[in-house]
C-alpha cells in the first residue's frame, strides 16, 4: 500500500509533463498571450523576460526557441493586437456602407467590454511605452493600417452612392477612430457609464448622419 501511494504521485507528475508538451504553433501563441497579459499588468518597461516566462509557464530559454529577443516578443504581441483591429474591419458586414461602419463600432464596443484586459489595457500600455525600440513606429503603423482599411470601405461606399462624394474619406475614417479612442479611454478610466449608455455609438451616429448623401 505504501509503495503504491509513492508511485501514484510519480504517475501524476509524468502525466502533467506530457500535458504541457504543446505543438510549436500552440506554444508560440501561449507565449504571445503571456506577453500581452504581462504588458497589460506591468507595462512595457516592466515586461521582463522572467515575468513573461513565468506567465507562460515555460523557462526563459524556451522563450528564445520561439523569439529572437524581448523586443521580438513585444512586437509580435503588438502585431496580434493589430490583427484583432483588422479583424473587426475585415469581418464586418451590413446592409450598406454606413451600417457596416456602425457594426464595426459595435464590435469594438463589445471587444472593449469583454476583453479589456487582453485588448484595451495592453494596447494603451504599448502607446504609453515611449520610444522603445521599434514600438512607437509599430503603434503608429497599426493605427494607420487600420484607418487605411476603413478608408477603402468608405471609398467603396462613395462609389455606390451610399456616402457623400464630397466628403474626405480620410477625415471620416479618422473621425471614426476618434470615437473609438474615446471609448478606449473611458474603459481605462473606469467610466463604465460611458460604455453602458452607448455614448460612443451616439457620437458615431452624428458623424455618419453627416456622411449621408444629400438630396
Amino acid at each position: 500500500m505504501g509503495a503504491q501511494s509513492l508511485r501514484q504521485p510519480a504517475k501524476r507528475a509524468a502525466g502533467t509533463r506530457r500535458a504541457r508538451r504543446l505543438p510549436p504553433d500552440q506554444r508560440r501563441e501561449q507565449i504571445i498571450a503571456a506577453v500581452t497579459r504581462v504588458v497589460a499588468e506591468h507595462g512595457v518597461p516592466e515586461a521582463t523576460v522572467s515575468r513573461i516566462a513565468e506567465a507562460a509557464g515555460v523557462s526563459e530559454g524556451t522563450l528564445y526557441v520561439y523569439f529572437d529577443s524581448r523586443t521580438d516578443m513585444l512586437l509580435t504581441a503588438l502585431d496580434s493586437i493589430r490583427s484583432e483591429m483588422h479583424g473587426l474591419i475585415e469581418d464586418s458586414a451590413g446592409s450598406d456602407t454606413l451600417d457596416r461602419i456602425r457594426n464595426i463600432g459595435k464590435a469594438h464596443t463589445e471587444m472593449t467590454r469583454a476583453n479589456h484586459a487582453g485588448f484595451t489595457y495592453p494596447w494603451f500600455e504599448f502607446i504609453a511605452a515611449g520610444p522603445q525600440v521599434g514600438l512607437r513606429e509599430s503603434v503608429a503603423q497599426t493605427h494607420e493600417s487600420a484607418a487605411h482599411r476603413l478608408r477603402k470601405i468608405i471609398e467603396e461606399g462613395q462609389a455606390k452612392g451610399e456616402i457623400r462624394v464630397d466628403i474626405d474619406p480620410g477625415e471620416l475614417a479618422w473621425g471614426f477612430y476618434t470615437v473609438v479612442w474615446a471609448e478606449n479611454m473611458a474603459c481605462l478610466m473606469g467610466l463604465s457609464d460611458y460604455l453602458a449608455h452607448g455614448h460612443a455609438a451616439r457620437i458615431l451616429e452624428l458623424i455618419l448622419e453627416d456622411a449621408l448623401p444629400r438630396p
